[in-house]
Protein backbone atom coordinates (compact mmCIF):
# COMPACT_ATOMS: atom_id res chain seq x y z
CA UNK A 1 0.00 0.00 0.00
CA UNK A 2 1.34 3.45 -1.19
CA UNK A 3 1.62 5.74 1.73
CA UNK A 4 0.07 9.27 -0.05
CA UNK A 5 1.59 11.62 3.29
CA UNK A 6 4.11 13.72 1.31
CA UNK A 7 6.53 15.19 4.04
CA UNK A 8 6.28 18.89 4.33
CA UNK A 9 9.17 20.88 2.57
CA UNK A 10 11.22 23.22 4.79
CA UNK A 11 8.63 26.95 5.32
CA UNK A 12 5.61 25.76 3.67
CA UNK A 13 2.99 26.93 4.98
CA UNK A 14 1.50 26.61 8.36
CA UNK A 15 4.87 26.78 9.75
CA UNK A 16 5.69 24.13 12.71
CA UNK A 17 8.41 23.47 14.87
CA UNK A 18 11.35 23.43 12.81
CA UNK A 19 10.44 26.79 11.28
CA UNK A 20 9.84 28.38 14.77
CA UNK A 21 13.05 27.05 16.59
CA UNK A 22 14.96 28.02 13.18
CA UNK A 23 13.87 31.68 13.97
CA UNK A 24 14.13 32.16 17.11
CA UNK A 25 17.83 30.58 16.86
CA UNK A 26 18.51 33.39 14.21
CA UNK A 27 16.98 35.56 16.64
CA UNK A 28 19.52 34.65 19.35
CA UNK A 29 22.16 34.16 16.61
CA UNK A 30 21.63 38.57 15.64
CA UNK A 31 21.54 39.31 19.38
CA UNK A 32 24.93 37.70 20.47
CA UNK A 33 26.03 39.24 16.35
CA UNK A 34 24.75 42.54 17.60
CA UNK A 35 26.71 42.36 21.05
CA UNK A 36 29.77 41.08 20.25
CA UNK A 37 29.98 43.90 17.30
CA UNK A 38 28.94 46.89 19.38
CA UNK A 39 30.90 45.74 22.44
CA UNK A 40 27.82 47.34 24.35
CA UNK A 41 24.79 46.65 26.85
CA UNK A 42 21.19 47.02 25.83
CA UNK A 43 20.62 50.97 26.65
CA UNK A 44 18.40 51.62 29.20
CA UNK A 45 15.00 53.73 28.28
CA UNK A 46 13.20 55.73 30.82
CA UNK A 47 9.71 57.44 30.99
CA UNK A 48 7.61 58.10 28.56
CA UNK A 49 9.84 56.08 26.23
CA UNK A 50 9.37 53.13 28.17
CA UNK A 51 5.24 53.97 27.93
CA UNK A 52 5.22 54.58 24.54
CA UNK A 53 8.03 51.56 23.70
CA UNK A 54 4.74 49.34 26.22
CA UNK A 55 2.25 50.95 23.88
CA UNK A 56 4.11 49.65 20.91
CA UNK A 57 4.63 46.20 21.55
CA UNK A 58 0.61 46.34 22.73
CA UNK A 59 -0.45 47.46 19.34
CA UNK A 60 2.47 45.25 17.22
CA UNK A 61 0.51 42.47 18.54
CA UNK A 62 -2.96 43.64 17.39
CA UNK A 63 -1.91 44.52 13.99
CA UNK A 64 -0.23 41.10 13.40
CA UNK A 65 -3.42 39.41 14.87
CA UNK A 66 -5.12 41.73 12.40
CA UNK A 67 -3.27 41.01 9.67
CA UNK A 68 -3.36 36.89 10.11
CA UNK A 69 -7.08 37.28 8.80
CA UNK A 70 -5.80 38.42 5.60
CA UNK A 71 -2.17 36.74 5.50
CA UNK A 72 -2.30 32.96 6.25
CA UNK A 73 1.82 33.85 7.30
CA UNK A 74 0.90 35.90 10.22
CA UNK A 75 -1.49 32.96 11.94
CA UNK A 76 1.98 31.76 12.94
CA UNK A 77 2.13 34.00 15.85
CA UNK A 78 -0.18 32.54 17.93
CA UNK A 79 0.56 29.09 16.79
CA UNK A 80 1.76 26.31 19.32
CA UNK A 81 5.37 26.27 17.77
CA UNK A 82 5.46 29.75 17.97
CA UNK A 83 4.65 30.10 21.31
CA UNK A 84 7.49 27.46 22.87
CA UNK A 85 10.10 28.76 20.52
CA UNK A 86 9.49 31.75 22.52
CA UNK A 87 9.39 30.79 25.49
CA UNK A 88 12.86 29.14 24.79
CA UNK A 89 14.42 32.35 23.69
CA UNK A 90 12.95 33.86 26.89
CA UNK A 91 13.86 31.30 29.61
CA UNK A 92 17.22 30.14 27.94
CA UNK A 93 18.76 33.43 29.25
CA UNK A 94 16.32 33.68 32.50
CA UNK A 95 17.99 30.34 33.13
CA UNK A 96 21.41 31.82 33.01
CA UNK A 97 20.56 34.36 35.31
CA UNK A 98 19.83 32.16 37.63
CA UNK A 99 22.82 29.70 37.21
CA UNK A 100 25.53 32.36 36.76
CA UNK A 101 26.87 34.75 38.83
CA UNK A 102 26.12 38.09 38.02
CA UNK A 103 28.71 40.91 37.92
CA UNK A 104 30.19 43.99 35.58
CA UNK A 105 31.75 43.07 32.98
CA UNK A 106 32.92 44.60 29.36
CA UNK A 107 32.25 41.58 27.59
CA UNK A 108 30.22 38.02 27.21
CA UNK A 109 27.14 40.32 28.95
CA UNK A 110 24.85 37.55 27.42
CA UNK A 111 26.61 35.50 30.61
CA UNK A 112 27.52 37.98 33.14
CA UNK A 113 24.80 40.71 32.88
CA UNK A 114 22.74 39.29 31.53
CA UNK A 115 19.19 41.64 31.95
CA UNK A 116 21.72 44.19 30.11
CA UNK A 117 22.20 41.74 27.12
CA UNK A 118 21.01 42.26 24.09
CA UNK A 119 20.60 37.89 23.80
CA UNK A 120 17.81 38.33 26.83
CA UNK A 121 16.24 41.73 25.65
CA UNK A 122 15.51 40.46 22.16
CA UNK A 123 14.15 37.35 23.92
CA UNK A 124 11.94 39.49 26.38
CA UNK A 125 10.56 41.27 22.96
CA UNK A 126 9.86 38.28 21.08
CA UNK A 127 8.14 36.59 24.02
CA UNK A 128 6.35 39.49 24.37
CA UNK A 129 5.09 39.58 21.19
CA UNK A 130 3.91 36.25 20.89
CA UNK A 131 1.86 36.10 23.91
CA UNK A 132 0.61 39.69 23.17
CA UNK A 133 -1.08 37.89 19.93
CA UNK A 134 -2.21 34.80 21.45
CA UNK A 135 -3.70 36.78 24.23
CA UNK A 136 -5.85 39.01 21.80
CA UNK A 137 -6.72 36.14 19.78
CA UNK A 138 -8.27 34.54 23.00
CA UNK A 139 -9.99 37.18 23.98
CA UNK A 140 -11.89 37.94 20.97
CA UNK A 141 -13.89 34.96 21.54
CA UNK A 142 -15.41 35.74 24.64
CA UNK A 143 -16.43 32.92 26.85
CA UNK A 144 -15.94 32.14 30.38
CA UNK A 145 -12.86 29.79 29.84
CA UNK A 146 -10.92 32.37 28.19
CA UNK A 147 -11.70 34.80 30.97
CA UNK A 148 -9.59 32.79 32.85
CA UNK A 149 -6.69 32.44 29.86
CA UNK A 150 -6.60 36.22 29.00
CA UNK A 151 -6.56 37.39 32.86
CA UNK A 152 -3.55 34.53 33.05
CA UNK A 153 -1.75 35.64 30.07
CA UNK A 154 -2.16 39.41 30.59
CA UNK A 155 -1.08 39.56 33.79
CA UNK A 156 2.42 37.61 32.90
CA UNK A 157 2.30 39.78 29.80
CA UNK A 158 1.76 43.14 32.30
CA UNK A 159 4.62 41.72 35.21
CA UNK A 160 7.17 41.33 32.15
CA UNK A 161 6.93 44.07 30.19
CA UNK A 162 6.81 46.37 33.08
CA UNK A 163 9.86 44.75 35.28
CA UNK A 164 12.07 44.97 31.89
CA UNK A 165 11.46 48.00 30.28
CA UNK A 166 9.95 49.65 33.40
CA UNK A 167 13.99 49.20 35.01
CA UNK A 168 15.24 52.54 33.20
CA UNK A 169 13.06 54.38 35.95
CA UNK A 170 14.55 52.56 38.76
CA UNK A 171 16.44 55.44 40.85
CA UNK A 172 18.79 53.75 43.52
CA UNK A 173 20.77 56.83 45.72
CA UNK A 174 22.74 56.43 49.13
CA UNK A 175 21.89 58.35 51.89
CA UNK A 176 24.86 59.39 55.00
CA UNK A 177 23.20 60.19 57.98
CA UNK A 178 25.20 61.78 60.98
CA UNK A 179 23.99 61.90 64.61
CA UNK A 180 22.81 65.11 65.33
CA UNK A 181 22.40 66.19 61.39
CA UNK A 182 19.73 66.69 59.13
CA UNK A 183 20.10 65.39 55.86
CA UNK A 184 18.05 66.25 52.60
CA UNK A 185 19.78 64.90 49.97
CA UNK A 186 20.91 61.42 48.35
CA UNK A 187 23.84 60.53 46.18
CA UNK A 188 23.74 58.50 42.92
CA UNK A 189 26.86 56.33 41.67
CA UNK A 190 29.11 57.88 44.51
CA UNK A 191 29.16 61.44 43.05
CA UNK A 192 25.54 62.80 41.75
CA UNK A 193 23.70 64.80 44.08
CA UNK A 194 19.96 64.30 44.35
CA UNK A 195 17.98 66.65 46.68
CA UNK A 196 14.71 65.00 47.83
CA UNK A 197 11.36 66.17 48.85
CA UNK A 198 12.08 65.51 52.70
CA UNK A 199 14.98 65.46 55.44
CA UNK A 200 15.66 62.68 57.59
CA UNK A 201 17.27 63.60 60.83
CA UNK A 202 19.73 60.48 62.43
CA UNK A 203 18.51 60.92 66.51
CA UNK A 204 20.61 57.57 67.61
CA UNK A 205 22.49 54.44 65.81
CA UNK A 206 22.77 51.47 67.91
CA UNK A 207 24.61 48.07 67.10
CA UNK A 208 23.86 45.32 68.57
CA UNK A 209 26.58 42.46 68.31
CA UNK A 210 27.24 38.56 68.68
CA UNK A 211 30.11 37.45 70.76
CA UNK A 212 33.38 37.32 68.95
CA UNK A 213 34.77 34.20 67.78
CA UNK A 214 37.78 31.94 69.07
CA UNK A 215 40.24 31.46 66.34
CA UNK A 216 43.08 29.83 65.97
CA UNK A 217 46.02 31.86 63.77
CA UNK A 218 49.24 30.69 62.24
CA UNK A 219 51.91 32.56 63.81
CA UNK A 220 53.82 33.28 60.18
CA UNK A 221 51.25 34.07 57.79
CA UNK A 222 48.45 35.41 60.32
CA UNK A 223 45.77 33.34 58.61
CA UNK A 224 43.02 31.36 60.44
CA UNK A 225 43.76 27.57 60.32
CA UNK A 226 41.90 25.11 58.22
CA UNK A 227 40.36 22.06 59.87
CA UNK A 228 38.37 19.55 57.94
CA UNK A 229 37.98 22.27 55.20
CA UNK A 230 36.61 24.71 57.42
CA UNK A 231 37.99 27.79 59.40
CA UNK A 232 38.96 26.81 63.17
CA UNK A 233 36.66 29.23 65.18
CA UNK A 234 34.54 28.24 67.62
CA UNK A 235 31.43 30.45 69.16
CA UNK A 236 32.55 31.28 73.17
CA UNK A 237 29.62 30.60 76.33
CA UNK A 238 31.19 30.60 79.72
CA UNK A 239 31.59 27.48 80.83
CA UNK A 240 32.54 25.92 77.46
CA UNK A 241 35.18 23.62 77.19
CA UNK A 242 37.48 22.69 74.40
CA UNK A 243 40.98 21.45 73.33
CA UNK A 244 43.73 22.07 71.17
CA UNK A 245 46.74 19.82 70.47
CA UNK A 246 48.02 18.82 74.29
CA UNK A 247 45.85 21.88 75.70
CA UNK A 248 42.49 21.74 77.34
CA UNK A 249 40.89 24.97 78.09
CA UNK A 250 37.71 26.14 79.64
CA UNK A 251 36.02 30.27 79.24
CA UNK A 252 35.82 31.39 82.54
CA UNK A 253 34.09 34.60 81.78
CA UNK A 254 32.66 36.19 78.92
CA UNK A 255 32.56 40.24 78.90
CA UNK A 256 30.65 41.60 76.23
CA UNK A 257 32.03 45.44 77.34
CA UNK A 258 35.40 45.56 79.05
CA UNK A 259 38.32 47.42 79.38
CA UNK A 260 42.07 46.36 80.04
CA UNK A 261 43.08 46.73 83.79
CA UNK A 262 46.78 45.57 84.34
CA UNK A 263 46.94 42.42 83.34
CA UNK A 264 43.25 41.50 83.60
CA UNK A 265 40.09 43.07 82.15
CA UNK A 266 37.00 44.72 83.76
CA UNK A 267 33.39 45.49 82.92
CA UNK A 268 32.82 49.08 81.43
CA UNK A 269 30.92 51.15 79.37
CA UNK A 270 32.59 54.02 77.61
CA UNK A 271 33.57 54.64 74.34
CA UNK A 272 36.10 51.77 72.94
CA UNK A 273 34.75 49.30 75.07
CA UNK A 274 35.64 45.53 73.61
CA UNK A 275 34.67 41.79 74.39
CA UNK A 276 37.15 39.88 76.26
CA UNK A 277 37.11 36.15 77.67
CA UNK A 278 39.23 34.68 80.74
CA UNK A 279 40.20 31.18 79.71
CA UNK A 280 41.65 28.85 82.17
CA UNK A 281 44.46 26.94 79.96
CA UNK A 282 45.32 23.22 81.50
CA UNK A 283 48.49 21.46 80.57
CA UNK A 284 49.92 18.24 82.70
CA UNK A 285 47.73 19.56 85.82
CA UNK A 286 49.25 23.32 85.43
CA UNK A 287 46.54 25.75 85.15
CA UNK A 288 46.94 29.04 83.75
CA UNK A 289 44.76 32.50 83.63
CA UNK A 290 44.75 34.05 79.87
CA UNK A 291 42.76 36.88 78.61
CA UNK A 292 41.92 37.38 75.25
CA UNK A 293 40.11 39.91 73.36
CA UNK A 294 38.83 41.52 70.36
CA UNK A 295 39.89 44.65 68.18
CA UNK A 296 38.77 47.70 69.52
CA UNK A 297 39.07 51.60 68.55
CA UNK A 298 40.84 52.65 71.89
CA UNK A 299 42.93 49.03 72.92
CA UNK A 300 45.22 46.93 71.72
CA UNK A 301 43.97 43.25 71.13
CA UNK A 302 44.72 40.88 73.33
CA UNK A 303 46.31 37.57 72.08
CA UNK A 304 47.56 34.64 73.46
CA UNK A 305 50.44 32.64 72.16
CA UNK A 306 49.78 28.68 72.39
CA UNK A 307 53.15 27.76 70.91
CA UNK A 308 55.40 28.50 68.58
CA UNK A 309 53.34 28.36 65.04
CA UNK A 310 49.54 29.07 66.59
CA UNK A 311 48.54 32.04 68.34
CA UNK A 312 44.71 32.05 69.38
CA UNK A 313 42.46 35.12 69.61
CA UNK A 314 39.04 37.33 69.32
CA UNK A 315 38.14 38.29 66.33
CA UNK A 316 36.14 41.19 65.56
CA UNK A 317 32.70 40.83 66.37
CA UNK A 318 29.95 40.47 63.80
CA UNK A 319 26.78 42.64 63.87
CA UNK A 320 23.36 41.35 64.97
CA UNK A 321 21.32 43.68 64.32
CA UNK A 322 21.70 47.69 64.35
CA UNK A 323 19.18 50.29 63.29
CA UNK A 324 18.57 54.29 63.09
CA UNK A 325 16.63 55.85 65.38
CA UNK A 326 15.35 58.83 62.98
CA UNK A 327 13.29 61.97 62.86
CA UNK A 328 11.32 62.29 59.14
CA UNK A 329 10.64 66.04 57.77
CA UNK A 330 8.22 65.75 54.58
CA UNK A 331 8.05 68.57 52.13
CA UNK A 332 4.02 68.52 52.25
CA UNK A 333 4.49 69.50 56.49
CA UNK A 334 4.66 65.75 58.06
CA UNK A 335 7.24 65.40 61.22
CA UNK A 336 7.44 62.06 63.00
CA UNK A 337 9.83 59.98 64.61
CA UNK A 338 10.46 56.54 63.23
CA UNK A 339 12.83 53.31 63.19
CA UNK A 340 14.89 51.68 60.12
CA UNK A 341 16.79 48.53 60.84
CA UNK A 342 18.15 45.89 58.41
CA UNK A 343 15.31 43.93 56.58
CA UNK A 344 12.91 46.05 57.77
CA UNK A 345 12.49 49.04 55.30
CA UNK A 346 10.30 51.91 55.40
CA UNK A 347 8.21 53.45 53.07
CA UNK A 348 8.47 57.49 52.56
CA UNK A 349 7.70 60.22 49.67
CA UNK A 350 7.23 57.01 47.25
CA UNK A 351 11.06 56.23 48.33
CA UNK A 352 11.75 52.56 49.78
CA UNK A 353 14.39 53.14 52.41
CA UNK A 354 16.90 50.43 53.70
CA UNK A 355 19.28 50.40 56.50
CA UNK A 356 22.89 49.08 54.42
CA UNK A 357 26.11 50.02 56.63
CA UNK A 358 27.21 52.30 59.14
CA UNK A 359 30.95 53.45 59.71
CA UNK A 360 32.58 49.99 60.46
CA UNK A 361 35.94 51.77 61.54
CA UNK A 362 34.21 52.88 64.71
CA UNK A 363 32.12 49.52 64.76
CA UNK A 364 29.03 49.62 67.72
CA UNK A 365 30.74 53.24 68.12
CA UNK A 366 29.72 54.23 64.81
CA UNK A 367 27.79 57.64 64.87
CA UNK A 368 27.12 57.46 61.26
CA UNK A 369 24.68 55.77 59.30
CA UNK A 370 24.02 54.63 55.86
CA UNK A 371 20.83 54.21 53.91
CA UNK A 372 19.53 53.15 50.50
CA UNK A 373 16.86 54.66 48.87
CA UNK A 374 15.00 52.97 46.01
CA UNK A 375 12.13 54.22 43.86
CA UNK A 376 10.71 52.09 41.30
CA UNK A 377 7.55 53.79 39.78
CA UNK A 378 6.47 50.55 37.81
CA UNK A 379 6.50 48.37 40.98
CA UNK A 380 2.54 48.72 41.13
CA UNK A 381 2.23 47.75 37.50
CA UNK A 382 4.30 44.62 37.90
CA UNK A 383 2.42 43.57 41.37
CA UNK A 384 -0.87 44.12 39.13
CA UNK A 385 0.26 41.52 36.94
CA UNK A 386 1.07 39.14 39.61
CA UNK A 387 -2.25 39.87 40.91
CA UNK A 388 -3.72 39.15 37.32
CA UNK A 389 -2.03 36.02 36.78
CA UNK A 390 -3.10 34.96 40.17
CA UNK A 391 -6.65 35.78 39.45
CA UNK A 392 -6.65 33.97 36.07
CA UNK A 393 -5.48 31.04 37.85
CA UNK A 394 -7.97 30.98 41.02
CA UNK A 395 -10.76 31.48 37.70
CA UNK A 396 -9.65 28.24 36.17
CA UNK A 397 -9.49 26.24 39.09
CA UNK A 398 -12.74 27.66 39.87
CA UNK A 399 -14.57 26.94 36.69
CA UNK A 400 -12.86 23.31 36.08
CA UNK A 401 -14.03 22.96 39.88
CA UNK A 402 -17.77 24.13 38.92
CA UNK A 403 -17.58 21.24 36.04
CA UNK A 404 -16.67 18.47 38.14
CA UNK A 405 -19.01 19.04 40.30
CA UNK A 406 -22.09 18.92 37.43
Amino acid sequence: MQNTKEKKSLWVLPWKYPESFLIAFALFLASLGIEFITGTTVPKISWPANLVSIALLANLSLLLYLLSKKRAVFKWFYSVPASIAGVTLFVVPSLLLALIPQKSSDSLFFLYDVTSSWTYTIGVVFFLIILGTVTIKRITKLSKKNIGFFLNHFGLWLCIASAHLGAGDIQKLNMYLEEGKTTWYGIENGNRTEELNFAIKLRDFSIEEYPAKIAFVESSTGEIINQNNKPLMIDPHEGLQFNYKDFDFKIDKLLMSSAPVMNRFEPVLGMGATQSLKILKSFNEKVDTIWISSPSILYRQEMHQIDSSTIMLMTKPEAKRFLSEITVYEKAGAVYDTIIEVNKPIKIAGWKIYQTSYDETMGRWSTKSILELVKDPWLPSVYLGFFLLIAGTFYLIWTGKRKEDV
